[in-house]
């Protein structure tokens, strides 16, 4: 069955009705009552925030009783609180986090305490506040610092020795520390090399040049001219190893100055490894890692010599992250006797994955050896995960995964049910990031058993993404109901419809993309529940014809469907409805596509090129999409095949 499907009218409709019903409240007497106190403890909570951004706590104090039950005032108080911190004492900040412990901002309040004791010099205070070892550069340069204060230098600078060896810089609050420390004798030559040394290993040039000028001795700043020189022409990395640099920042320089150069110069990267492995001063264990970094500079090479030479270095390898990237150059290749010997090299645990079993089942029958395959495939089928699907559809059989459900039970939630009661106004409220925190922080305070019910919990709400979150908290991956929710429905059904889409699609890339997080922003700036980028919005908007204006759009629900729909059919466009194409350049870009599909030219199936994909999150991106239609299809209720006839027919 083709994966486009249009839905029928009646459907759009019934699916609109439910939400039109959702959204008409009946209220009657006392609870009218309510909704009418609780809309006017809405409105004086705006005012108390909004007294607060003008630190007018003074003014919060006089409304403050008229939302003294207001399941978000906490939030007004904390931030009062936060104002008034360089009053407080170490017993009454305690007090606070005490009193509000099932608030995410209970453990947030102990960062700007420990600040405000610093800027206070009130060291004493520090100690009696801050109990363990803190989290966090900054906090730990602080505790140190207090330490010393207060008369314990040896533990101080121990931590001071301990915070110094780092690759990058240092949080300006341990500067007093590091000075003390300093005068006090204890900062040698040695560790001012370890620190360049690390610094090398985190390709910091400009930490390397400062630190150079801190050398004191003849030999310290001699040294010192070593490591800047080797940095800065790592080619010289073999006569670096063979002089006389001591151990084991020698090794470690070695290391780091080999891999800089092979990422700038393979071929002389590999000229000073004839170099190298000559050198009687390194271990075995270092050369092989070296050999190794070079040899994966030369993974896609088309020389009949380097290759040999490669899989020549490869072979004596023990890293299976290397061994498999080479594995899956194998596979790129339809190589299926070398892809046999790669897989053999790999360590038992991740030969037994269902990945390698896939493949080595595969290999055996392209190598003739079709019974031994057929039953390996056959131990893989059942599983939840690509690998058991692909193998299934391979022996045409039906994908077949684990289910488990959850039955609701009340009485495990009651405990927490002002924490709930807190979210549920936060959601109303669109305070989503305070909601998401609530979340989480409850999560991560409760049991196992708590975390599964709260999953149910929010799934009944249809708290879409909240009840994602759980699941992966409480390893829930058999329930696919809970874990695949049916989220944003009637938008997926109407653009569907719209653009002759299936909505098992749509909603499984939604689900991959932002696991249905409406507010969803990912690092580089992708938005919303699709995650959009703000240029592919404005491309697709101006191309087909979308009322677009600004990003902030993108974190509406349905004009990012909208959007993210639109891109998606026109990337199917583009691919002749093939889907592996279009999901790869929807997450990885059309130009890559281009090129992975000129590497494989044509020679593989589409498992194949799915696996030689060669960026990690694109491969498994697609993968997981896939997979994600087979629970959508079967929790709607809708047919379809794991790949469309056009799809398991094609060269790729």
């Amino acid at each position: 069955m083709d994966f486009k499907r249009r839905y029928s009218k009646p459907l759009l409709a019934t699916a609109y009705g439910a939400i039109v019903s959702l959204a008409m409240p009946v209220f009657m007497g006392t609870a009218q009552a309510s909704e009418t106190k609780l809309e006017r403890q809405r409105d004086t909570y705006d005012k108390a925030q909004d007294l607060i951004d003008k630190k007018d706590i003074s003014g919060y104090n006089k409304i403050r009783a008229q939302i003294a039950d207001y399941p978000l005032t906490p939030y007004v108080d904390y931030r009062v609180f936060s104002l008034q911190l360089k009053d407080k004492s170490v017993s009454e900040v305690n007090q606070f986090i005490e009193t509000h412990q099932a608030f995410p901002f209970s453990s947030r309040i102990r960062a700007p305490f420990i600040d405000q004791l610093a800027r206070q010099k009130r060291w004493d205070d520090l100690l009696a506040f801050q109990t363990s070892y803190p989290n966090g550069e900054r906090y730990q340069c602080h505790y140190h610092y207090a330490q010393l204060k207060t008369g314990d230098s040896k533990a101080a600078y121990e931590g001071a020795a301990n915070l110094w060896k780092s690759g990058d810089s240092v949080d300006s609050a341990c500067d007093p520390l590091f000075d003390s420390w300093n005068k006090a004798g204890l900062r040698t030559d040695d560790l001012i090399l370890e620190r360049m040394t690390l610094a090398f290993k985190s390709r910091n040039g400009s930490l390397i040049n400062y630190l150079n000028k801190q050398l004191k001795t003849s030999k310290g700043k001699q040294q010192g001219k070593q490591v800047q020189a080797l940095f800065k022409s790592p080619k010289n990395v073999a006569t670096f190893a063979a002089g006389n640099f001591p151990e084991p920042n020698r090794s470690l320089l070695t290391e780091s100055a080999l891999q800089k150069l092979a990422r700038s110069d393979k071929e002389q990267a590999r000229s000073a490894l004839s170099k190298l492995n000559k050198n009687s001063k390194l271990t075995p264990e270092l050369k092989q890692s070296m050999n190794d970094y070079v040899a994966m500079r030369f993974i896609t090479t088309d020389s009949d010599s380097e290759t040999k030479w490669r899989d020549g270095v490869l072979a004596t390898s023990s890293n299976d992250g290397y061994l498999e990237r080479r594995a899956r150059l194998a596979v790129q290749q339809a190589d299926w006797k070398g892809l046999t010997q790669w897989i053999d090299k790999l360590s038992d645990k991740t030969k037994q994955t269902s990945r390698w079993q896939y493949w080595l089942a595969r290999a055996e029958i392209s190598n003739g050896d079709k019974a031994q395959g057929e039953k390996r495939l056959e131990s893989i089928v059942g599983q939840r995960n690509f690998y058991s699907a692909a193998a299934a559809t391979h022996l045409k059989h039906s994908i077949v995964y684990p289910i488990s459900t959850t039955t609701f039970d009340s009485k495990v939630v009651a405990p927490y049910q002002s924490s709930l009661i807190r979210i549920e106004e936060l959601i109303k409220r669109d305070k989503i990031a305070a909601a998401k925190s609530e979340w989480r922080y409850l999560l991560s305070n409760v049991s196992k058993s708590e975390k599964e019910m709260l999953a149910a919990y929010a799934g009944q709400k249809r708290w879409h993404h909240l009840t994602v979150v759980a699941t992966i908290s409480a390893k829930m991956w058999d329930n696919m109901s809970l874990r695949f929710p049916t989220a944003h429905q009637w938008w997926f059904n109407f653009y569907g419809e719209k653009l002759d889409l299936d909505t098992d699609l749509l909603m499984s890339l939604a689900r991959q993309e932002s696991a249905m997080d409406v507010e969803a922003r990912s690092p580089v700036g992708a938005r919303g529940v699709m995650q959009i980028m703000p240029a592919t919005a404005k491309y697709t908007a101006k191309k087909h014809k979308i009322a677009y204006k600004r990003t902030s759009e993108l974190y509406q629900v349905n004009k990012n469907i909208e959007i993210g729909s639109h891109y998606l059919n026109e990337l199917l466009g583009n691919y002749d409805n093939n889907r592996i194409f279009a999901l790869a350049a929807y997450n990885a870009g059309p130009n890559r596509v281009k090129r992975w599909r000129a590497a494989s030219d044509g020679n593989l199936d589409a498992i194949a090129f799915i696996e030689a994909i060669p960026f990690r999150e694109t491969r498994g991106y697609v993968q997981n999409i896939l997979m994600f239609q087979v629970y959508y299809r079967d929790l709607m209720g809708v047919q379809g095949s794991f790949l469309t006839d056009a799809e398991a027919n094609k060269r790729y």
